[in-house]
């Protein structure tokens, strides 16, 4: 069963087996279908054609929403559209235009000292009331997406299957692009969490997940960003926006890479020999993708200017918000 339940329920489908087929984990836009096949059976029960009443209803900002969660939010239901078009279907599609143009984020690329405090506040945590063992977790966690440059989907995800405590490495499956990859800890960060597996363990014996809530299962993306604005609240004035963006989960990612690339070229090795290398620890689909951070990098290193000034690349940094 599908579990949609508007007369869009069969094209609705549909089109998300296509998307799964070609291999598209479609998840965020997957939600956004339902809640908007949840919104047409309540408001438009009777109709099963998708009309420009029904798709422009779905396409105003709410309020306070930012331009980029609208597109994120718009960009399903105009595919909804397309592929009705496709099936012989009558659909209005979403005008382009609609909303305004995304905003491209520029990632916070931490300091040295940035991330001591922003750890140290990490290491610092009180138990709650609130059950769980966040004071526990949260240290762990978030050294994870920095030392082995993970999304954070990635880590809150992780199983206890995929954490090898004996070899110290950690499997990541069906990521981004369903593609698996693993990554291998360095000597503190094995121990680290071989100390953190025991101590979680005496707390959930039979857990399943690496880092379990209060029930036994994984965190939501919405705690880790709260838990991440609590640490950053705590490291404060320490940590502060850059270019007009605040700091996020995923910039941990961003500066576990630019920290490498910095490293190669301290150390006298060629970035460009080693993209692809880059390119699979990330788990990228392809090494095009990697060069973005090759203009973050540039930021620091005059040396990586030459490399970041193609036309190729400036062209991924345009299209690209920051989410790789």
């Amino acid at each position: 069963m599908s579990g949609f339940v508007s007369g869009l329920a069969a094209p609705l489908q549909s089109l998300l087996e296509v998307k799964h087929a070609i291999g598209l984990p479609y998840v965020n836009s997957e939600s956004h279908l339902r809640r908007f096949d949840k919104m047409c059976a309540e408001t438009y029960p009777r109709e099963v054609t998708l009309t420009k009443e029904m798709a422009m209803a779905w396409a105003v900002a709410r309020p306070a929403e930012h331009v980029n969660g609208q597109m994120r939010r718009i960009t399903p239901i105009r595919q909804l559209a397309k592929h009705m078009g496709a099936l012989g279907l009558a659909a209005f599609v979403i005008p382009s235009g609609i909303p305004a143009k995304q905003i491209r984020y520029r990632p916070h690329i931490y300091s040295h000292a940035q991330l001591r405090s922003l750890f140290n506040a990490a290491d610092n945590l009180q138990t709650t009331g609130y059950g769980g063992r966040r004071e526990a977790i949260i240290p762990v966690i978030f050294r994870m997406i920095y030392c082995l440059g993970l999304r954070p989907s990635e880590a809150r995800t992780l199983r206890c299957n995929d954490v090898d405590l004996v070899r110290g490495t950690v499997s990541i499956r069906q990521s981004k692009g369903h593609k698996d990859r693993i990554v291998y800890m360095s000597s503190g960060l094995h121990e680290y969490c071989r100390t953190y597996d025991a101590t979680i363990s005496a707390h959930y014996p039979d857990r399943m997940p690496f880092f379990p809530n209060r029930y036994g299962n994984c965190y939501s993306q919405c705690t880790i960003d709260y838990w991440f604005q609590q640490l950053l609240a705590a490291a404060a004035p320490h940590i502060v926006s850059s270019a007009g963006s605040p700091p996020r989960v995923y910039d941990l990612r961003h500066a576990h890479v630019i920290e490498n690339i910095n490293r190669w070229v301290l150390a006298g090795k060629d970035p460009e020999a080693l993209v692809a290398y880059l390119s699979l620890h990330l788990g990228h689909a392809n090494t095009e993708d990697t060069w973005y951070y090759f203009h973050l990098a540039a930021d620091f290193h005059v040396d990586l200017r030459r490399i970041a000034n193609t036309s190729i690349e400036s062209d991924l940094l345009e299209a690209s918000d920051g989410l790789r």
